[in-house]
Order: structure tokens, then C-alpha cells, then sequence
């Protein structure tokens, strides 16, 4: 099998069981992981002095000026570096998240970063988020602690996903013994196994419009952000709310508002792709994301929506406000501004009356 046919992770034989040792060997747990969590507001909310802080200090060391090269380069390890924080303080370390991490190994190891800049490198940042969470503390210096030591613990999760990949490259192992192919096969079917077992228990879909629910969405979104950053594709969220349902729903009762949601379900099955995925996030509010699409490539799909939606019941009087956010690879986006870009976009739908869709832009923030 050529190197091509395999993810990193499947080239360094890391599954999630894996994972979840490493984990145990660094003392990793779920409240460390909820620490890191609640933070992200605050390290968000200086990424971009962290990010040129980290840079200012990064250039001055001997030879990493002359390795970045450009401004261009700058802009682009400025954005990755966004990206890299806003993951770092999501509280969700699994697969994708290894996946990630394991790149930018390759990355660095391909452009010809010693080990020893990025240990450089690794100190400088530990430091300025560390100095981030002191600075940002109000709660007692006990809360401070645990919160630098889930953030030293994760830092270093990544440092040695990171130096697994310069390993690999050096190495340039292609195969592993009989023992360990057997063993990877093992945990890999074990691994199908039980997460067959989960998906089988677990309600991913809403019960009154068999679309997928909010918590199945979000994590369709995480595994296509992570899937369209490793090949540089865009994708496109749509964030629809229906107009004067209220009013529907309390003019011809509830019974007749459950079919003016169905109805939206029996649209997106309509004009939607089998690559695409619907979801009812939640009351009168759905989302769809299209992969491998953009805002001028969503567009008809919405006005089709729409139109379809309407041919259902045309009596209802009930319209669709729609907002559009789209995926750029290297931006530094993650799932929660996306969700956020497309939710004010569909609120500047909202001024307006009848069907009406809206692309993301900046000045609405």
C-alpha cells in the first residue's frame, strides 16, 4: 500500500486507543479537557495579540527568519497559528484533532525545521498563554493552576504527536513487523466494533423531522473542516429560520406546525445532495452544510429550497430567512465561527420580508 492510500494516522499506526493511552500516560482527563474549554473565550479574545506577540519574538531567533522567507509565508503561519489556538481550547481531542497535529509535523519537517526551533518555538507559545491565563484570572490562584497544568499537559500531547512525524520522516518507515500490523488490525476492528455499537444507541436524528440533530451536525462539520483544511477545499454552511412560524403555530395549532417542519425536511431530502448533510439545530431553526461548495454554489441551492418548501403549502405563509458562511482553508476558522457568520447573516435576513438569503461578510461583525 503506497503512503498516499493511508492518513497519518493510519501511517504511524495511531487509533484511537492510542489516543486514549497517550492521554492516560500524560494525565489527560475529561476535567482537564472542560479547564482548556472554559478558557477559549479569553485566549479568543486576544488570539490576535498572541499571534503577533508569538511571531515577534519567533523572528528574532537565529535562522527562523530566513526559514519563513516571506510576508506571504508570515500571513499564511500567522492564520495556521489562529487555527491551531482556537483547536487547542476546544475540548475535543480525538482523531481529527491528532490528525492535525500530526500535519503540522510533516509540515515543519518538510520545510527543514530542526527540532530544536520548534522546541524554541513550542516554549515561546506555553509562555505567552500561560502569561494569557495569569493575566485573565479571577477566581483564585488554585483555578489558575489547573488550568496552566491542562494546558502544559495538551501542549505536550502535541509536541509529541509533532515529533512523531520527524521520527517517521527520518525514518522513513513504510512498513511495521508482522506483530504490529496484526496488532493495528486488531484495534482497528475493535475499534469499527464499538463505535458501531455507538452510533446504533446514540439518537443522531431528530425524532419529528428525521433530519440529524444538533450534536450529529457539529460533528459532521468538525470531520469536513478537518477533511477540507488537509486538501484545501472550501465548503458552505446555511443557516435557515423560518419566518411567522410563531404565528402559523398559534393560528392552526401545533399539529399543523409539526407538518410545516416536516415539510422543510421533506425539501432538504428533495434538493439536497447525498454528500450534503440537513439538520434541524433546534425549534424552528435548521442548517445544511454543502461540501466542496461555495457561497455562489449554495445560492441556487437555497432559492430551490425555498421554492420547494412553498410547493409543499402554499397557505402557510411561513418564509425561509436564510444566512450563508463559507468555509476558506488556512483562514484559522473553526466550527463555532462558522456557525456564528452564517446565524448573523440569516439575522440580516431577517429584515427583510419573504424568502431571502444572505452571504457572511465582515461588516457584520
Amino acid at each position: 500500500m503506497k503512503p498516499t492510500d493511508q492518513t497519518l494516522n493510519e501511517q504511524l499506526r495511531i487509533t484511537e486507543r492510542e489516543i486514549e493511552s497517550r492521554k492516560k500516560l500524560l494525565g489527560i482527563d475529561p476535567g482537564g479537557e472542560a479547564l482548556l474549554r472554559e478558557v477559549k473565550p479569553l485566549v479568543v479574545a486576544d488570539l490576535d495579540g498572541i499571534v503577533e506577540s508569538f511571531y515577534e519574538t519567533l523572528v528574532e531567533l537565529d535562522g527562523v527568519a530566513q526559514l519563513i522567507g516571506d510576508a506571504e509565508s508570515l500571513f499564511r503561519l500567522k492564520n495556521h497559528l489562529r487555527g491551531y489556538l482556537r483547536t487547542l481550547f476546544d475540548g475535543v481531542y480525538d482523531i481529527n484533532y491528532v490528525q492535525s497535529r500530526l500535519r503540522i509535523g510533516l509540515v515543519h519537517k518538510r520545510i527543514g525545521v530542526p527540532p530544536k526551533l520548534y522546541i524554541a518555538a513550542y516554549k515561546i507559545l506555553s509562555g505567552l498563554l500561560a502569561n494569557i491565563l495569569r493575566a485573565k484570572n479571577d477566581e483564585g490562584c488554585d483555578i489558575c493552576g489547573q488550568r496552566a497544568e491542562a494546558l502544559e499537559k495538551m501542549m505536550l500531547f502535541d509536541l509529541v504527536l509533532v515529533f512523531d512525524t520527524y521520527i517517521q520522516g527520518l525514518m522513513n518507515e513504510v512498513q511495521r513487523s508482522r506483530e504490529d500490523v496484526e496488532k493495528y488490525a486488531k484495534d482497528l476492528e475493535e475499534t469499527v466494533a464499538r463505535r458501531t455499537k455507538q452510533l446504533s444507541e446514540q439518537a443522531r436524528k431528530d425524532g419529528m423531522t428525521g433530519l440529524y440533530n444538533q450534536r450529529s451536525f457539529f460533528e459532521y462539520v468538525r470531520m469536513e473542516l478537518s477533511r477540507a483544511q488537509r486538501r484545501s477545499e472550501r465548503f458552505v454552511i446555511c443557516y435557515v429560520d423560518l419566518d411567522h412560524f410563531k404565528q402559523a403555530n398559534d393560528t392552526f395549532g401545533h399539529k399543523y406546525g409539526d407538518s410545516i417542519l416536516i415539510n422543510v425536511a421533506k425539501a432538504m431530502e428533495k434538493v439536497l445532495r447525498q454528500e450534503d448533510i440537513g439538520a434541524r439545530y433546534g425549534g424552528d431553526e435548521f442548517c445544511m452544510l454543502l461540501p466542496q461548495t461555495t457561497m455562489d454554489g449554495a445560492k441556487p441551492v437555497c432559492e430551490r429550497l425555498a421554492q420547494t418548501f412553498t410547493e409543499l403549502d402554499e397557505e402557510c405563509g411561513v418564509t425561509m430567512s436564510v444566512g450563508i458562511s463559507e468555509f476558506v482553508p488556512d483562514s484559522g476558522m473553526d466550527v463555532d465561527m462558522l456557525i456564528k457568520q452564517a446565524d448573523k447573516a440569516m439575522y440580516v435576513s431577517k429584515q427583510k420580508e419573504g424568502h431571502v438569503i444572505t452571504f457572511y461578510s465582515e461588516e457584520m461583525e
